[in-house]
């Protein structure tokens, strides 16, 4: 297993030098023409794609990031599978215990005594803390017939009034420089947590992390058994503590981070969110979701977009990702099992999911 990689900064540049991406210095507009390039690469089996310069942002934007099955060993530090196997032979062996098991998979054992995330006070992403403006960042407008530009790969953290949190990945439909749609399943994750503080007429702390290290952006998107912490599951794939910093709102996100949005969703407050070109082929309908009303945003001091994975939806399904989701998480779900909304990072890395996972 190689070394993991601490942020998306040194992930994209460690792509860079593999040959896994490549440079486009001319300036692109975020309305349908990036997602009209990176379809077609995605196609060819392309690379990754560093945009320099977005029409209207100060911002590069990376993308394709985890589209090969190469970028995602990389990201991963081995092959899906390889993570797979491991977690199933030690869940068959460990039934029931025996000390020769335990020697046996002393390297997974080690690995989960750091599953426990690590609080700090200050990280890169406290840096600087600002009025939120969305309208500076490279968010993307997909398909002709979207309802707007859309977040596609956005860690969503929640949590519950018990104080005991989640990080899913739900389409965020920008509707002005300070509020979003939420598109949250209420029977899961967030939505979970949500219908709780609803229940109580209180609104919900939210924190957004755009970019991070690859395996907690991947871990948010695993169907992992619902009591299961995904930062906690990030901190046993990298082998090391992922980083905490705790907001003024009380959430805690991840230190390494190159923007956090720092807000609330209020309790019975829906706007109309969507329609969106989604990953089955089709729009989904607009339909009413909660509202996410941003209060701060923490940023580095020269935080760069190129390091956060906004993406695209694929045009159509691709049976490739489903089994590379299933090669990492498959012993998991044979002990919890968790329905999830399709989710394709192997080909395209960013892509959207239509229900969310959580």
């Amino acid at each position: 297993m190689s070394r993991p990689f601490d942020d998306l900064p040194s992930f994209v540049l460690a792509l860079e030098k593999a040959g896994q991406l490549k440079r486009i210095s001319v300036e692109v507009d975020p309305a349908l023409e990036i997602t009209e390039i990176v379809t077609r690469v995605v196609k060819a089996g392309g690379p990754a794609l560093l945009f320099e310069k977005v029409k209207g942002s100060p911002y590069p934007l990376a993308i394709n990031l985890f589209g090969s099955a190469r970028r995602m060993e990389m990201a991963l530090g081995r092959p899906p599978a390889e993570i797979g196997e491991e977690l199933h032979r030690a869940a068959e062996d460990f039934f029931p215990p025996s000390l020769s098991a335990l020697w046996r998979h002393k390297g997974l054992l080690a690995r989960a005594a750091k599953m426990a995330p690590r609080r700090v006070s200050t990280g890169p992403v406290t840096e600087v803390t600002e009025t939120p403006d969305l309208d500076t960042l490279p968010i993307l407008t997909c398909w002709p017939k979207d309802g707007g530009r859309f977040f596609t790969l956005p860690l969503v953290i929640t949590q519950n009034p018990a104080g005991k949190a989640n990080v899913g990945m739900y389409r965020l439909h920008t509707f002005d420089k300070t509020t979003t749609g939420m598109h949250m399943q209420i029977e899961r994750g967030g939505g979970a947590h949500y219908a709780e503080w609803e229940s109580l007429n209180k609104p919900m702390p939210v924190a957004v992390v755009l970019g991070g290290d690859p395996i907690t952006i991947l871990s948010s998107i695993l169907p992992l058994p619902e009591n299961m912490d995904e930062l906690a599951f990030a901190s046993f794939l990298r082998g090391k503590r992922v980083p905490l910093v705790q907001l003024s709102n009380g959430v805690r996100a991840p230190a390494d981070a190159e923007f956090i949005l720092e807000g609330f969703v209020p309790p019975g407050e829906r706007r109309m969110e969507g329609p969106f070109g989604d990953h089955f082929g089709h729009y989904s309908h607009a339909a009413p979701y909660p509202v996410f009303h941003i209060q701060k945003v923490h940023r580095r001091h020269n935080p760069d977009l190129s390091r956060h994975g906004c993406g695209y939806s694929p045009p159509r399904r691709q049976v490739h990702g489903e089994r590379r989701e299933r090669d990492v998480n498959s012993p998991t779900q044979s002990h919890a099992p968790r329905t999830g909304g399709f989710v394709d990072v192997s080909r395209s890395g960013v892509s959207q999911f239509g229900g969310g996972v959580g």
